[in-house]
C-alpha cells in the first residue's frame, strides 16, 4: 500500500511500477508524481516536456496563484453589496422570482416557500477605488485597490462535484485536464527541479482528483498534491534515501530510463511511458530543491509574521516562494477538509460559517499581494479567488436548523490581482437582488479564456487532439473579459 496523503489510500502490487519503485527511487515524492499516470494516459511530446516554451504572444503574467474557496463562497456576504435585500426581507421568493429560476437551482429543493434574506454583514467602501468589501475581510481592504472583482461570474451547475469540475476543466464531467495542465502544457515551466502545477490542500474537495487531474493530456501535466494537514509532511517521502548516496540515485534512474526506453521500443502503443520517464526525472530533481522551498523557517520573521501563524498563512508564503522559484501554476484549496464555505444551516449557519471561513484566509490572502507587490512580482503573477458558485438571496427550506442560503449558480463574484489585470475596479454586476448577472457576464469559459490570455496564450489555438479530435480548455465557448486587462 502506499498513501496519497491528501486522496486516500490505495493497493500497489508488485508490478513493473511497484519494482521500479523499490530500487530508491520511491522515496523521492513519486506517491504525488506517478498517481494516475496510467490513466492520464497521453504521451509527454519532448524528452523535457516540462521545459519553457514560447507563448502565443507576449505575456502579461509568468505564473498563476488559484485560490479556490471550497463549498460556494456567497457573494452577498463578501464582495456584493445588495442593500435592497433588506427592503425585500421577509418576502416569499414565489412572489419575487420565477418558477423556473427557483426550480432551476436545485431539483432537489423547494424554494418557493423560503423568504428574502438581507446580508448579515456590513459594508463598507474602501481605497481610492471605493470597492465593497464585507465586514468579514478587514485585512483585505487595504489591498482592494490592486484587485479587480468580478460581480457577474456565472456557471451551468449548482451542484458542488460538477460546479467544481466546470471551474477548473471547463466541462462538467470528470476525464478533462485541469486548467493548471493545460497552462503547463502550454508554457512548460521555468524551474525544472520542481513540477509545474503544484496544488495545496487540506483534504479531498466533493471534484476528487478531477480537479487536478491531466485528463488526455501527457500524465507529466498532471498536479503534485501538497497536503498541509497537521502533524504530515506536504509532500512525502520528499528526502533522498539514506542509503544511496546521489551519484548512485543517479545511476539508477539512468538505468530506469534505459529499462523504459527499451519496453517503449517493444510497445509502442503504451506511449504513457513517456510520461512516466519524465516524471521519475522530476522525482529526482525534486530533492534538490523543493525541501527548501516547503521549508518557510529562512524566512524574516516580519514576513512570518505578516503571513500569520496559521496553516493557511504558510500556504499562502510557500505559495509566493513557488511562483518566485518558478513553478508556473500553483493552487491552494482551502476548505477541502471539514471547513467548507458551503453555508447550510447546517454547517452552524451562514454567519458562523463565512466569519470562521474569512477570519482563517483573510489575512495570508492579504499578505500574499502585499508580499508579491514589495518584492515586484504582483506584475508577473496573476492571483485569482474564486469558488464554485455563490449562495441563494434567500433561505434555506429546513427552518429547524440555523439561518443559511443554497447553492446558486446564476450570479456570484469572484476576484483577480496582478498578473497584468487592471487594478482598483469591479467589472459586472448582478441585479439588484443578486439573483442574475446582467451586466457585463462572466462565465467560466470566460474565466478560462482570460487567464490563457493573461499568460500569452491564445485559447482558441491551444488544443490536444485526443480520440480524433481537438480539444481545448474553453471546449467551444469562451471570450477573453479585455475589460479588466490593464
Amino acid at each position: 500500500m502506499f498513501t496519497d496523503a491528501a486522496y486516500g489510500t490505495r493497493p500497489v502490487g508488485r508490478d513493473r511500477r511497484g519494482f521500479l519503485k523499490e530500487l530508491g527511487l520511491g522515496g523521492i515524492a513519486l506517491a504525488s508524481l506517478l498517481a494516475d499516470q496510467t490513466a492520464s494516459g497521453a504521451a509527454a511530446d519532448l524528452s523535457e516536456p516540462l521545459a519553457p516554451r514560447q507563448p502565443h504572444f507576449a505575456p502579461r503574467a509568468k505564473s498563476v496563484i488559484f485560490l479556490f474557496m471550497v463549498g460556494g463562497a456567497s457573494q452577498l456576504e463578501t464582495f456584493d453589496h445588495k442593500p435592497l435585500l433588506k427592503k425585500y426581507a421577509g418576502r416569499l421568493a414565489r412572489d419575487i422570482f420565477s418558477k423556473k429560476d427557483l426550480e432551476g437551482l436545485s431539483p432537489e429543493k423547494d424554494y418557493t416557500h423560503t423568504r428574502i434574506v438581507p446580508p448579515v454583514f456590513s459594508f463598507k467602501r474602501y481605497g481610492q477605488s471605493g470597492a465593497w468589501v464585507s465586514e468579514i475581510f478587514p485585512n483585505l481592504t487595504k489591498v482592494v485597490d490592486d484587485i479587480a472583482f468580478i460581480n457577474s461570474m456565472h456557471t451551468d451547475s449548482a451542484l458542488h462535484f460538477s460546479g467544481q469540475i466546470l471551474m477548473h476543466t471547463g466541462y462538467a464531467r470528470q476525464g478533462h485536464p485541469s486548467l493548471g495542465s493545460w497552462v503547463t502544457y502550454g508554457l512548460g515551466t521555468e524551474n525544472r527541479n520542481m513540477p509545474g502545477f503544484v496544488v495545496m490542500t487540506d483534504g479531498r474537495p466533493s471534484g476528487g482528483r478531477a480537479l487536478h487531474d491531466a485528463g488526455y493530456l501527457p500524465g507529466i501535466h498532471q498536479a503534485t498534491l501538497a497536503d498541509f494537514k497537521p502533524g504530515h509532511p506536504p509532500v512525502p517521502h520528499l528526502k533522498a534515501p539514506a542509503f544511496l548516496s546521489r551519484g548512485q540515485q543517479r545511476a539508477q534512474l539512468d538505468l530506469v530510463r534505459k529499462l523504459n526506453r527499451l519496453h517503449r521500443g517493444i510497445h509502442p502503443t503504451q506511449p504513457e511511458l513517456d510520461a512516466r520517464i519524465a516524471v521519475f526525472e522530476t522525482a529526482f530533481r525534486m530533492q534538490m530543491e523543493a525541501p527548501e522551498i516547503f521549508d518557510i523557517r529562512s524566512e524574516p520573521d516580519s514576513v512570518k509574521a505578516l503571513y500569520g501563524d496559521t496553516d493557511f498563512g504558510r500556504k499562502c508564503l510557500t505559495a509566493r516562494r513557488m511562483v518566485e522559484s518558478g513553478v508556473r501554476f500553483v493552487e491552494i484549496l482551502d476548505g477541502a477538509q471539514g471547513r467548507r464555505w458551503d453555508a447550510h444551516g447546517n454547517r452552524g449557519g451562514l454567519i458562523n460559517n463565512h466569519r470562521t471561513n474569512a477570519a482563517r484566509t483573510d489575512r495570508g490572502i492579504t499578505a500574499l499581494i502585499m508580499d508579491l507587490k514589495s518584492r515586484g512580482l504582483l506584475d508577473e503573477t496573476l492571483v485569482v479567488w474564486a469558488t464554485e458558485f455563490g449562495r441563494t438571496p434567500m433561505e434555506e427550506a429546513n427552518k429547524e436548523e440555523s439561518l443559511g442560503r443554497g447553492h446558486h449558480h446564476y450570479g456570484f463574484s469572484m476576484w483577480m490581482a496582478g498578473g497584468g489585470v487592471k487594478p482598483g475596479i469591479t467589472h459586472g454586476a448582478t441585479d439588484e437582488l443578486g439573483m442574475h448577472a446582467v451586466k457585463d457576464r462572466v462565465s467560466h469559459h470566460d474565466l478560462h479564456a482570460t487567464i490563457l490570455h493573461l499568460l500569452g496564450l491564445d485559447h482558441k489555438r491551444l488544443t490536444y487532439r485526443h480520440n480524433s479530435r481537438d480539444f481545448r480548455l474553453t471546449d467551444v465557448y469562451g471570450n477573453v473579459v479585455r475589460d479588466i486587462i490593464a
